[in-house]
């Protein structure tokens, strides 16, 4: 069938029409007319494959990576960055629209200045291939495995590592877990910043050989080695087992951010692109009005609490993870920041407490991609907050949680930052502020 693309969908597509029915076509831009085959046919939507592109977008261009397509990490990489960010700009514009009411202004994107080699972490499987262990990912939508020779999109460090441990373990013969062995390598999870490695391999209750543990230390750049000890029956959605040891080098890995010295255990996250973290926590501090007491909720390793206490008498920042609240309240010390505290909990129960001991002049939120639970959205129309600062990676749960707050607070300012190039997905900071209760006239 003929298609004319429409518009782009939220996860990077091309949106037409057929039979009035919205088209998912993967692969399609804005303005193109493509020959599709139909894959799939709902009562409300269909999905479509791209057999040949009939008239192209001026925005197109071949993707740099060869495995993109069985990949599916990186669905805009046919899309020049100028339709990137159309693209994301167009997205979260529909979303504000659609659940929250919002038709004013979006302020502009903010570029990321490193569109490739940014991502200073990585989360990649075992898999035994050929006699051989490789490491890499399945391919989208199944259960067929995409060997990595190349991300491009990894910061060059973690790629050079990756290759090197891959090398190492073949040498000694490691084998990748499987169910029915029940014994082996599960995952390779990395961080790098400023040139400096942190490997974390996650595997069934084994030990690792000591000569294995030199050699991957003897890597260029690796200054940190952990082994994530992970049982058969412990959840897969988490990728780290309950034990953790700590095999060589450092414990904890140190990155600097807006002037803050920040220090990261294994579990505990930070922003996947350095340099636009930097751009996304300025935003956050420069919108902290001063005021008496600020909340951070899903602080992590607390940046942003850190940067707001120049604003406020108080800060207080939750987090879930233990390690994170650890890391947390190390960085306050070594930051010399004394008006900060760090409670580990639940961020909607944390809050109630919070807010039934002591007035919250400004909350900062920056939840999962999920948005915020149920629970945490009574606490923040419970606790009366004057100034909200929501920092969300996912227009659509923002839009949404913005739709159910816009009864009590007004949208001040947005700003969608270019965190994720040759990615759908934006992070976005909104200011929000109470509504005044109206006054009631005089007869």
């Amino acid at each position: 069938m003929i298609l004319t693309i429409k518009k782009w969908g939220i996860n990077g597509e091309g949106i037409a029409y057929w039979k009035k029915k919205p088209v998912f076509v993967e692969g399609g831009m804005p303005d193109e007319v493509v020959d599709a085959e139909l894959t799939e046919e709902h009562d409300t939507y269909c999905v479509a494959e791209i057999k040949k592109v009939i008239e192209a977008s001026p925005r197109r261009r071949r993707p740099m990576c060869a495995i993109t397509k069985e990949c599916g990490g990186c669905p805009l990489m046919h899309a020049d960055m100028k339709g990137q960010l159309r693209m994301k700009s167009s997205v979260l514009k529909e979303a504000l629209k659609k659940y929250a009411g919002y038709s004013g202004a979006i302020l502009p994107i903010i570029k990321n200045p490193d569109v490739l080699a940014y991502r200073n972490a990585c989360k990649l499987r075992f898999f035994n291939k050929d006699n051989e262990i490789i490491c890499g990912l399945y391919e989208k939508d199944s259960n067929k495995v995409v060997k990595m020779e190349r991300c491009i999109i990894h910061d060059k460090d973690l790629e050079r590592v990756r290759v090197q441990i891959v090398q190492i373990l073949n040498a000694h013969n490691a084998k990748a877990f499987t169910k029915k062995e029940e014994c082996g390598y599960r995952s390779l999870v990395m961080k790098s910043f400023d040139h400096k490695v942190q490997v974390i391999l996650v595997t069934s209750r084994m030990r690792i050989e000591k000569n294995m543990i030199e050699e991957i230390m003897e890597i260029d750049g690796v200054v940190s080695l952990w082994q994530s000890i992970k049982s058969q029956d412990e959840s897969e959605l988490d990728v780290f087992g309950k034990r953790m040891v700590h095999l060589a080098g450092l414990e904890k890995m140190e990155v600097k951010v807006c002037g803050l010295d920040l220090a990261l255990l294994p579990r505990s996250f930070f922003q996947l692109n350095t340099r636009q973290a930097e751009n996304v926590y300025s935003v956050v501090r420069d919108w902290t009005p001063k005021c008496r007491t600020v909340v951070e909720a899903y602080c992590g390793i607390g940046a942003m609490a850190l940067l707001a206490a120049s604003k406020a008498r108080k800060v207080i920042g939750i987090e879930s993870i233990e390690d994170a609240v650890i890391n947390a309240r190390e960085n306050a010390k070594k930051n010399n920041i004394g008006n900060v505290r760090f409670i580990c909990g639940d961020a909607g129960e944390e809050l109630i407490q919070i807010s039934e001991k002591k007035k919250i002049d400004t909350l900062i939120v920056d939840p999962p991609r999920s948005g915020l639970d149920e629970k945490m959205k009574e606490a923040i129309i419970d606790a009366r907050v004057r100034t909200i600062i929501y920092v969300s990676c996912n227009p659509s749960t923002l839009a949404k949680d913005l739709g159910f707050l816009k009864a009590q607070y007004a949208i001040k300012k947005v700003q969608p930052v270019d965190m994720f190039s040759q990615t759908p997905h934006v992070e976005t900071v909104v200011l929000l502020e109470r509504k005044e209760p109206e006054r009631r006239q005089k007869n």
